[in-house]
C-alpha cells in the first residue's frame, strides 16, 4: 500500500491589511487598539510553526499618514519580521501618505511618486503596485503603472508572481467599500491574464472576500482595524471586531488562502503527538482499496 503524503508549500506568506496605526497616546481608530491587535497577530505567528517568506501589508498602514504613525509601525514590525526571518512587503493606502511613508517608514527619500516596487523571496516575485489616489478614497492604476507592470510581467519568476495592492479588483458587499473601488479594472485585467501572476493580495475593504482577475484568483483579506458587515441593511455601516490575517500557502501546482483570527478563545487543543497518528491513518486511507 502506498501511503500518499500532502507535500508541503514551496512559500507561505503573511498579509496583514488596514491597520490603521495611530501614534502612542493618540485614539484609536473606531474604538479598536489596532496596535494591541497587531502586536497580538505577531505574537501568534511567531509562537506558530510556520516561518513565512514574507509579512505583506497591504494598506492603511496608519490612519493618518503621519511620521509618529510610520515609526510606530515600525518599531512594531521590524523586531517580528526579523525574529521570523520574513521580508516586510508594504503597500500603501488611501489612508496613507507617499513622503512620509518613504521617509519613516523605509528610509527612503520622501517622493509623492506611486509606491511601485518589486520584492523578490526565493523563487517568488511579489509585484507592488500603489492604487492610491491621493486625497481620494478611491484606487486607480495609471497608464504608467500598468506598462511598467507588463514590462515586469514579461519574464516570468520561477515559483511565479503575487501581486499586491491595496483596492482590490473586485466588486464588494459592502457598501461603503463598494463606493470607493478600484476604477477600471478591466485594464488591470488584462495585464495580469495570461502571466505568472498566481494570486492578487489587496485589503480596503474591511471584509474578506475572494474572486477572481482575468483568470487569477483574487484575497481581499480582512482587517486588523473593525470589520464592516455586509449584512447591515441598505447603506447603514455596522462594524465589527473581529480582527484577521490570512495565511497565504503557494505549492508548486496550488495555493491556498486561509483567514486566521486574532484573539479568537479557544475551544479544544489537542497536542501534535496524539493528533499525528490520526491524521496518518487519515492519510494512509486515500490509497487503500475501498470494497
Amino acid at each position: 500500500m502506498t501511503v500518499v503524503t500532502h507535500p508541503s508549500p514551496t512559500s507561505t506568506l503573511v498579509q496583514l491589511t488596514d491597520l490603521h496605526l495611530v501614534a502612542d497616546g493618540d485614539d484609536p481608530p473606531g474604538g479598536v487598539d489596532t496596535a494591541a491587535v497587531l502586536e497580538e497577530a505577531l505574537r501568534a505567528l511567531e509562537e506558530a510553526a510556520i516561518r513565512p517568506a514574507a509579512l505583506v501589508l497591504t494598506g492603511d498602514l496608519t490612519e493618518h499618514g503621519r511620521p509618529a504613525e510610520y515609526r510606530r509601525l515600525r518599531g512594531i514590525v521590524e523586531p517580528a519580521a526579523a525574529r521570523l526571518g520574513a521580508a516586510l512587503v508594504y503597500v500603501a493606502g488611501n489612508h496613507d501618505d507617499r513622503a512620509p511613508l518613504r521617509e519613516h517608514l523605509l528610509d527612503a527619500a520622501p517622493s509623492a511618486h506611486p509606491l511601485d516596487h518589486v520584492v523578490r523571496v526565493g523563487d517568488l516575485r511579489i509585484v507592488v503596485l500603489d492604487s492610491t489616489v491621493p486625497g481620494r478614497a478611491h484606487g486607480e492604476l495609471r497608464p504608467a503603472q500598468l506598462a511598467w507592470l507588463r514590462a515586469e510581467l514579461a519574464g516570468p519568476a520561477p515559483g511565479g508572481t503575487v501581486l499586491a495592492l491595496h483596492h482590490p479588483p473586485l466588486p464588494s458587499a459592502a457598501p461603503l467599500a463598494a463606493s470607493i473601488p478600484l476604477l477600471r479594472r478591466d485594464e488591470l485585467a488584462a495585464a495580469v491574464a495570461g502571466t505568472d501572476v498566481r494570486l492578487v493580495l489587496a485589503g480596503h475593504t474591511h471584509v474578506v472576500s475572494a474572486g477572481t482577475l482575468g483568470g487569477v484568483p483574487v484575497w481581499t483579506g480582512g482587517p486588523i482595524a473593525g470589520a464592516f458587515d455586509p449584512l447591515a441593511p441598505g447603506a447603514a455601516l455596522r462594524t465589527l471586531a473581529t480582527p484577521t490575517a490570512s495565511r497565504v500557502d503557494l505549492f508548486p501546482d496550488a495555493l491556498i488562502t486561509t483567514s486566521v483570527p486574532v484573539g479568537a478563545r479557544r475551544l479544544v487543543e489537542v497536542p501534535e503527538a496524539t493528533m499525528e497518528p490520526e491524521l496518518a491513518a487519515f492519510r494512509a486511507a486515500w490509497a487503500a482499496p475501498i470494497g
